[in-house]
């Protein structure tokens, strides 16, 4: 197996994503969100091993804590949470929606399921961020079924249900 170079310096810059800084959040009609969302992963890296895994989660709630802080003061109803997949780091990003011209879904709506996930150190170490988490069984690119844990704030944009 060919070893990948630069991780250490992967890892450092990780979460290190200026574009939170240029995200606009006037109150305009012009400025709104259509399920705006990022991965972290986008090179599947964090499916290695747990703690690879870990550092990229680490990385995001560093992000989510910026865009968090940003979100406090805009002005406009929005909806704000953070998708990690039970088994696919690619798919775990941060969303943001607001009512759109695009004619989509706002408020919008999951439908959690609360179904119960296998992958214990995710699930230990979400119990640990302080956000409410709820799930939701989602099917992967392949067609299998994959716990999705979708995480929110209760002070921080619309409920989603």
């Amino acid at each position: 197996m060919k070893k990948k170079r630069g991780l250490k310096r992967y890892y450092r810059n990780l979460g290190n994503y200026s574009f939170v800084e240029h995200l606009d959040f006037s109150s305009g009609d012009n400025y709104w969100f259509n399920f705006y969302h990022f991965h972290i992963d986008n090179t599947g890296l964090g499916n290695k091993s747990w703690n690879s895994r870990k550092q990229h989660l680490d990385a995001l709630f560093r992000i989510a804590e910026k865009l968090e802080d940003k979100l406090k003061n805009y002005s406009k109803d929005f909806q704000y949470w953070i998708m990690i997949s039970e088994n696919d780091s690619y798919e775990d990003s941060i969303y943001i929606h607001t009512k759109n011209p695009n004619d989509s879904e706002f408020p919008a709506s999951i439908g959690f399921d609360n179904e119960k996930s296998l992958n214990t150190k995710l699930t230990e170490y979400l119990a640990q961020k302080d956000y409410n988490v709820q799930t939701k069984l989602l099917l992967d690119y392949d067609g299998k079924e994959d716990v999705n844990f979708v995480l929110t704030k209760s002070d921080l944009g619309l409920r989603i249900e």
